[in-house]
C-alpha cells in the first residue's frame, strides 16, 4: 500500500489572526514580511537566537514548516510505486494470480492425470524492507541545513511503510526520533525533526551503536542501515568497531571541504554496503531519492 500524496500533506490549523503571526514571525526572523512562507519558516525555526517561545505561535510556525517541507519530499518523489517481486505458487484459490503456463506443463510432463499442486500462478508481491536512517543534528546543521535534511528524510518515508522506517538523530549523543514497527506518518517524523535542538559534536559510533540496535528489533530479513555523514568524527569512539554490526550500511557522503571520504568508506566497507556521494548538502533530497531507489529495489 501506498499513500497518495494528498495524505503525506499535514492540514495546517491557522490561528484567528494569521497576519499578526505571519507578522510576528517575519520580525522574530529578521524577514521582510512579502518573504515570508512555509519554507523560509522551517529553514530559520532551528537557528540559534531565533527560538519562537509563544507555544500557540510555534505551533502555528512548525505546521507551516512540516507543509512545506513534504510539499518539497511530495515533489521529488512524484507518484508513488511499490517496489514488488514475482511469485510463483500453487494455485489454491481462483483468480489468486496469473496462471503460470511454463511452471504448470513441466509440472505435468510424463504424467497422465494432472495433480491439484501442478497446477501454477504467478503473482506480484511487494517488496518491503525496513531502514534505520542516521542523521546528524550537531550544532553545524542548525538552520537551513536541518530543513534540507527533514526533506530529505520525508523522500524516504514516503517510499516506505511508516513501520519500516526508523530515524536515528545524532550529536555528541545519538536519540532514535521514531523505532521502527511505529506508525507514525512521515509528517510527524518531520515535525520531530525540526523540533530537534542543534547542538553538540559529531559521534558518529554513536550514531552506528543505536541505529544497529534498532535495526536488529526488525523482523524482516531485508532491512539496511543509512547514515548521512561527511565523515568528520569529533566525539565519540572509531566508528569502525560499530559498523560491522550491520548487514547492510550504505553511507552518503555530504562533499564539502572538510570532508573525511576514507572513514566513510572503510565504514561502508565494514558495513557490507556501498557510498553514494552527495555533490552538495543542498543536493541531499534529490540523491536520496535516487539513493531509495537503488537500495529498496
Amino acid at each position: 500500500m501506498r499513500r497518495a500524496q494528498s495524505r503525506a500533506r499535514r492540514q495546517v490549523q491557522l490561528p484567528p489572526d494569521s497576519g499578526s503571526a505571519v507578522a510576528a514571525l517575519a520580525e522574530r526572523f529578521s524577514l521582510p514580511l512579502d518573504a515570508m512562507s512555509g519554507w523560509e519558516i522551517a529553514r530559520n525555526i532551528t537557528r540559534h537566537g531565533y527560538t519562537v517561545f509563544d507555544p500557540g505561535l510555534r505551533e502555528y510556525a512548525m505546521g507551516l514548516a512540516v507543509e512545506a517541507v513534504l510539499e518539497r519530499a511530495a515533489a521529488l518523489c512524484g507518484p508513488l510505486r511499490a517496489s514488488t517481486r514475482t511469485v510463483a505458487e500453487v494455485l489454491r484459490e481462483p483468480h489468486a494470480g496469473d496462471f503460470d503456463v511454463e511452471r504448470t506443463l513441466e509440472n505435468t510432463v510424463g504424467k497422465e492425470f494432472p495433480e491439484r499442486d501442478d497446477w501454477m500462478v504467478e503473482r506480484r508481491e511487494e517488496r518491503r524492507q525496513q531502514i534505520v536512517l542516521m542523521m546528524d543534528t550537531s550544532l553545524s546543521m542548525a538552520g537551513p541545513n536541518l530543513a534540507v535534511a527533514a526533506v530529505a528524510a520525508a523522500v524516504m518515508a514516503l517510499k516506505l511503510h511508516p513501520q519500516d522506517l526508523a530515524l536515528v538523530a545524532f550529536e555528541s549523543k545519538a536519540e532514535c526520533l521514531k523505532r521502527l514497527e511505529e506508525p507514525d506518518p512521515p509528517e510527524e517524523l518531520v515535525r520531530r525533526m525540526l523540533d530537534q535542538p542543534c547542538a553538540g559534536y559529531t559521534n558518529i559510533e554513536a550514531a552506528l551503536e543505536l541505529g544497529a540496535a534498532e535495526l536488529e528489533r526488525g523482523r524482516n530479513p531485508r532491512r539496511a542501515g543509512l547514515l548521512i555523514t561527511d565523515g568528520v568524527d569529533t566525539s565519540g569512539g572509531d566508528p569502525l568497531k560499530a559498523a560491522p554490526r550491520f548487514s547492510r550500511l550504505y553511507v552518503m557522503l555530504t562533499e564539502d571541504y572538510k570532508m573525511n571520504p576514507e572513514l566513510c568508506y572503510e565504514m561502508a566497507r565494514a558495513g557490507g554496503g556501498d557510498v553514494f556521494r552527495v555533490a552538495s548538502f543542498d543536493d541531499l533530497p534529490r540523491r536520496m531519492l535516487d539513493v531509495a531507489n537503488i537500495v529498496l529495489r
